[in-house]
């Protein structure tokens, strides 16, 4: 009976880690599309103060990243 207890509580902490890994892999592509998102609208941001877009494009190419 306690090799039993001790394989249930293997499986039970393979188990933990595994999803575990999962939900780290889907947190870190999250991070790295909002990364994304953030760094286009910097540089968004930067091309529409140094005068390379007006207002209105500035405004239109930050709906549509936001968009996506």
């Amino acid at each position: 009976m306690g090799v039993i207890r001790v394989k249930k509580i293997l499986i039970f902490l393979i188990l933990n880690i595994l999803v575990s890994t999962f939900s780290y892999a889907n947190d870190s592509q999250n991070l790295k599309e909002t990364t994304n998102i953030s760094d286009q609208l910097k540089s968004l941001q930067d091309q529409y103060k140094s005068g390379l877009i007006s207002g209105y494009e500035y405004e239109k190419e930050k709906k549509k990243i936001l968009n996506k």
